[in-house]
């Protein structure tokens, strides 16, 4: 039986669309696996490094007062460690968070390869922790410490080493992690573009074959030119009823279609491209931790140190202008360690706990939480809330430390004062909050770049604020929003999907 000429048409269409559909399907698919294996990442081996380097931290702290030959000097420094940072108890607990890291049920293979070691590390951990709390024991009775003092060295040396070599398998199967990454991730990416070719190829022949069989159709040649030329939007205009008309029609849906998956497949490809750069940004956040706090806390536990000899010493013009000296250095080292802090929590941001949640109660927490800092910058702050509340299934922490964020940028914007105002709506399945200040406003060219990670226009910013903010957001599956004109005040809105089923719902 010979196909008419509308079948042929029409099936070299559905070959189009199904082709790209299994392009969509594809990549889809590829995306999810590859967030999985991100996400196990994040959950397993990538904040291990930054554990590492902790307990070096804290194991080199505790070396060095056991160090310490004068006696005074050594009560004043364990009394400190044990009630002052509580170093003992802090490298107790961030064991027992590697420990859970590892034994996590959704870790990555390699976390699960990596217990054996850990478990080699623990029986040293429990052995050098004997041995510190005879030392100790012995320090507080009175007794000669000179025969505890080299084996309670030899024990956190050992322990020490035992860390560095779990530090060194840790990176090795991060590495090897982020190796096989890479590897998927190039592979999806080369097979979207080889469907995305093979389905390009296949719609620029329907469009030579359909050019060709209907030349003397000046209307429709002329549509499926555009539809070469990438414009879907203008329609083929026909008053045929028979089968050209049906071509027709079918060719205008066609084109609609191809519009909407290519859209579609563009803002998939740029959140892949967005997970990517959010991955970098990790591994360079944890890196930069990773190489700022050992220095940082060995400054300052010395300067703290320094201080306290300091404190003892008669007071002359010259120990006041060196311990001013000394305060001034623990001041940046305190602001050093906040912007690595921060970086942490970016580059750490955990899954969000939701519960249900009053998002007028907690708008109405952080006034109160705000209001002596707002009364002191000359700034009021009032609540719009929401007139029929409802619960929204949301993490409590994350929204309330983006709120903050948002809060605080604020009021940076009104160095004169003015108000600031945080209103609730729920509009359907959606509710938004919105933070809006009475300040200077945002340039137009600045606000399309505001969520970017490291971009700032304060002085000292680190530029994380906004971008962690929008993390928040869009791991709720929600979207942020920024209306501002310069001289108009600016409003940031947060919308969050509800999660109430229809029985709650009518209650």
């Amino acid at each position: 039986m010979r196909i008419s000429l509308p079948g042929k048409i029409f099936a070299g269409f559905v070959a189009l669309m199904l082709t790209f559909g299994g392009v969509m399907v594809y990549t889809a698919w590829g995306i999810r696996e590859l967030g999985t294996t991100l996400t196990r990442l994040h959950t397993s081996l990538v904040p291990l490094p930054s554990m590492v380097a902790e307990v070096k931290s804290d194991l080199r702290r505790l070396s060095l007062v056991a160090g310490l030959n004068d006696r005074n000097s050594l009560l004043r420094a364990v009394d400190r460690l044990q009630k002052g940072d509580q170093t003992p108890q802090r490298l107790a607990q961030r064991l027992d968070k590697m420990r859970s890291r590892l034994e996590r049920r959704d870790g990555s293979p390699e976390a699960q390869a990596l217990l054996a070691h850990f478990q080699r590390l623990d029986s040293e951990y429990r052995a050098m922790d004997t041995q510190l709390k005879t030392f100790f024991r012995a320090l507080e009775d009175g007794e000669d410490i000179t025969v505890f003092r080299r084996p309670t060295r030899r024990a956190i040396a050992k322990l020490a080493r035992e860390v560095e070599f779990f530090g060194l398998e840790t990176s090795r199967a991060l590495s090897r992690t982020i190796d096989v990454f890479e590897q998927d991730e190039d592979q999806l990416a080369w097979g979207a573009i080889f469907l995305a070719t093979v389905a390009t190829l296949l719609g620029l022949l329907i469009t030579f074959l359909a050019t060709r069989m209907l030349n003397p159709l000046r209307a429709l040649r002329e549509g499926v030119e555009r539809v070469a030329d990438g414009q879907y939007d203008t329609p083929v205009m026909t008053k045929a009823n028979d089968e050209l008309g049906l071509l027709a029609t079918e060719f205008n849906r066609m084109a609609e279609a191809i519009r909407r998956r290519d859209a579609k497949l563009n803002e998939q490809q740029k959140t892949l491209l967005q997970r990517e750069q959010l991955a970098t940004v990790g591994r360079m956040s944890a890196q930069i931790t990773h190489e700022l706090r050992n220095p940082l806390s060995s400054i300052g536990l010395n300067s703290e140190l320094m201080m306290e000899e300091l404190a003892a010493s008669q007071q002359t013009s010259s120990v006041d202008n060196a311990r001013d000296l000394l305060m001034s250095i623990t001041r940046e080292v305190d602001r050093l360690k906040e912007i690595t802090e921060e970086y942490l929590r970016f580059a750490r941001l955990p899954v969000p706990e939701k519960s249900l949640v009053d998002l007028n109660h907690t708008a109405a927490e952080l006034i109160d939480f705000f209001r002596s800092e707002m009364e002191r910058a000359g700034v009021k702050m009032r609540l719009d809330p929401d007139p029929v509340p409802k619960p929204v299934e949301v993490d409590p922490n994350q929204v309330r430390a983006a709120l903050i964020n948002l809060i605080r940028n604020a009021k940076e914007a009104m160095a004169h004062g003015g108000h600031i105002v945080l209103r609730i709506r729920r509009v359907g399945d959606v509710v938004y909050v919105e933070v809006t200040d009475s300040g200077g406003g945002i340039q137009v060219d600045t606000q399309e770049r505001l969520f970017e990670p490291f971009y700032s226009t304060k002085a000292q910013g680190t530029g994380l604020g906004l971008s962690m903010v929008k993390q928040i957001v869009d791991a709720h599956d929600g979207f942020i929003r920024v209306k501002s004109s310069p001289g108009q005040g600016t409003t940031f809105r947060l919308s969050f999907p509800t999660r109430i089923s229809a029985e709650e719902d009518d209650v």
